[in-house]
């Protein structure tokens, strides 16, 4: 197997090639003159930048992010390309406050993130299209141009996309911004990764065609992946030996501008996997309880998990005026996936037992519940009109205005929701007048669920409900250096496809309300340091029984906290990211001084650091040097997101990562090996044991062991 997963490496990299002779051959039988673009030189290695120069995440325009009332978090393609994440969890795990809840199939919303406290959200594409259940598992992260992470409500943006089902989507959104075909440059990119640690071995190739044709009017592009893995937990345990995963991904798309004024594309993405299932071990003070070591699974050999998906989405710019600008999109995303999964050994009248030694009066190690094997297939379908009108009024003031109508419908088999229905209309509009600029913006929404019957024999009656969100914010700059910023938003979001007792639905909307502000200082070169407070008071949250009943509609949370963020480049061969967060969570529905009011539901303090050094001098000119660390503090097992016992927690961790980018023309004679490097990286330098994520106190996923990568990435 390890030989079929090299020769997948060697196939992709030869059929990327053929790619490019095609989109070639196809230019050239075009009437129209092929336009000969400039040449890239590459000198060296490239610097990775760490701050976009505009984001379009919190307002679905694209503004500088210093000018934002609120706060988004970007990872940008240099980013990604250098640290070389294996899938989206990966690589929200940069970014502090951010929780990504279980790698697995087994939970009821895989894919989703916790911001600030505030969990469930969904990511979408181009923060339109939620990307559907179990999609943020494999989501490749190098065929992404850029995530964006809003952080806040952003019910009044995108109607609290990830929200439809339950009492998500109050922390902020996930933005991710495929990579698709541009008129602007030439692109040839092979990539192929390599790396080894104990017990562990991946091989991933990676490909990124974009030709440019028709006199620069049209262009097409391909991106694909492969990726060939066996986890630790293959070696140990009952698992060990059993066949590891393969995955590959697809992702063509066009673009076409018959004039100045028009443009039109269309994107498409297939994504397959299948792998090995793991769900994870108990914890127990900090380390594997119920008699499992590090790197076990409780599945069995032939437990695996298949997804499957695939993205259509055609989409039209028209520039009406200079002022006004049209935008049309709609796509359809199918997801499909299966899996059967043995779990770790859970019994709730043997927990007091477990949380006093961290084994199992019984002895038992394994289990199976009706959720061990299951099936789910979901389509999305979503169509959005986006009018962004642009204008000087006069007198030093500049409106930009935005509408947005749009309609999303999910559907959805395997018990895990009805089908739905969102009509949404936004209005958002943006004043600047000198130091001062003003957004404010309001949502409504209309969801529509259908009838349907769970596997589990429940039964959902067709109910609708609407929801407004409103949001305003304020930024002043009084000079280039210094800006002040605060917001105040507001998600409102019904629950649907969720009964109570007694069978009658739930519609009650739950609210969440946030207000922040901050200050952001530009010290030196393009590096701003960010410092904001917030405050989330959630409300009317749903709590339920372990039936999955709703028992009421009375939930109070409240999340508050301060983040801090140092990120852009202090000079021209030295980009830096440093961000800090705090929370404090607090579950109001608990009395004053009992257990589970207050405690560290997730790690009270989260800190990253990375940095890339390019040398300038000497022997190793080009080099570039990356440091990566990141600090988890002290958090707590949870059942059903509620506290369970001081015994079951996870120990501060801290993990540290190293990287090298070698231009291979320092081992070339002089006129070769141009647009070629060599990658080095160290993963977990130190060989920290942690957890990285969990679903409950007893299915907490394991963080890798220390591994070394090796890399060539070729430029053509």
């Amino acid at each position: 197997m390890k030989e079929v997963g090299k020769c997948c490496a060697i196939l992709l990299a030869v059929w990327s090639l053929g790619w490019v002779s095609f989109a070639e051959s196809f230019a050239q039988t075009n009437e129209t003159e092929v336009t000969e673009l400039d040449t890239v030189e590459v000198e060296g290695a490239r610097l990775s930048a760490y701050r976009p120069e505009t984001v379009s995440g919190g307002t679905f325009t694209d503004i500088a992010p210093e000018k934002l009332p609120s706060i988004v978090d970007t990872l940008t393609e240099d980013f990604i390309r250098e640290h070389n994440p294996t899938d989206l969890h990966d690589l929200m795990r940069y970014v502090p406050g951010i929780e990504t809840g279980g790698k697995s199939l087994l939970i009821r919303q895989p894919g989703t993130f916790t911001i600030r406290g505030m969990g469930g959200t969904e990511p979408t594409l181009d923060g339109v299209l939620p990307i559907g259940r179990g999609a943020g598992l494999f989501m490749d992260p190098f065929l992404l141009d850029r995530v964006e992470i809003a952080k806040g409500p952003m019910g009044a943006l995108s109607g609290g996309g990830g929200a439809v089902q339950n009492a998500s989507g109050a922390g902020g959104s996930v933005n991710l911004y495929l990579k698709s075909a541009n008129l602007e440059r030439q692109v040839r990119e092979l990539q192929v990764n390599t790396s080894i640690g104990r017990h562990t071995e991946r091989a991933r190739s990676m490909a990124d065609v974009n030709e440019v044709f028709l006199d620069g009017k049209g262009a097409v592009r391909l991106l694909a992946t492969g990726d060939y893995y066996e986890p630790t937990y293959l070696h140990e345990g009952s698992q060990k030996g059993a066949r590891p995963r393969e995955s590959f991904t697809v992702a063509p798309s066009f673009i076409f501008a018959p004039t100045e004024s028009v443009q039109f594309g269309l994107k498409t993405l297939f994504q397959y996997t299948d792998q090995p299932s793991y769900v994870g071990v108990p914890v127990w003070h900090g380390r594997p309880a119920g008699g499992y070591s590090w790197y076990e699974s409780s599945c069995r050999r032939g437990d695996r998990s298949h997804f499957e998906s695939f993205m259509l989405n055609p989409w039209l710019d028209w520039h009406v005026t200079d002022d006004w600008q049209l935008r049309f999109g709609t796509s359809l995303l199918v997801a499909s996936w299966s899996q059967t999964t043995r779990e770790p050994y859970m019994n709730n009248s043997e927990a007091n037992g477990f949380f006093e030694t961290g084994l199992w009066p019984s002895g038992e190690k394994y289990m199976l519940s009706r959720f061990s094997e299951s099936a789910s297939v979901s389509r999305n379908y979503n169509v959005y009109m986006r009018s962004i009108y642009a204008k000087d009024l006069g007198g030093g003031v500049r409106s930009s205005f935005v509408v947005q109508p749009d309609y999303y419908y999910r559907e959805s088999s395997g018990g895990f929701g009805t089908g739905t229905s969102r009509y949404g209309l936004l209005a958002q509009e943006r004043l600047e007048w000198r130091w001062f600029s003003v957004l404010g913006g309001v949502r409504y929404d209309h969801f529509e669920s259908g009838a349907s019957t769970s596997t589990a024999g429940k039964r959902f009656f067709a109910t609708a409900a609407d929801a407004v969100s409103p949001r305003g914010g304020i930024t002043i700059q009084p000079i280039d250096e210094l800006v002040f910023f605060a917001n105040i938003s507001q998600t409102r979001t019904p629950l649907l496809g969720i009964n109570r007792a007694d069978g009658r639905p739930a519609t009650n909307p739950w609210r969440a309300t946030q207000y922040e502000g901050g200050v952001r200082v530009n010290p030196v070169g393009t590096l701003w340091l960010t410092l904001a407070a917030y405050r989330i008071e959630q409300e009317n949250v749903p709590e339920f029984d372990r039936a999955g009943y709703l028992i009421d509609n009375d939930g109070r949370h409240t999340s508050r906290g301060a983040e801090a963020s140092l990120v852009g480049n202090m000079t021209e061969d030295w980009s830096f990211m440093a961000m800090y967060a705090y929370n404090q969570y607090t579950d109001r529905t608990v009395a004053p001084g009992r257990k589970g009011r207050d405690f560290e539901r997730y790690p009270a303090h989260t800190f990253s650091l990375n940095t890339s050094y390019r040398i300038a001098s000497g022997p190793l000119t080009d080099v570039v040097l990356g440091l990566g660390y990141r600090f988890r503090s002290k958090s707590y097992g949870l059942m059903q997101g509620t506290y369970v016992n001081k015994n079951v927690r996870f120990n501060p961790s801290h993990v540290f990562d190293l990287s090298m980018a070698i231009p291979m023309t320092k081992f070339m004679p002089e006129g070769y090996g141009e647009g070629w490097q060599l990658t080095l990286g160290i993963r977990n330098l130190f060989g920290e044991k942690y957890f990285e994520s969990a679903r409950h106190f007893y299915e907490c996923l394991v963080g890798e062991p220390r591994t070394f990568e090796v890399g060539l990435r070729a430029t053509f």
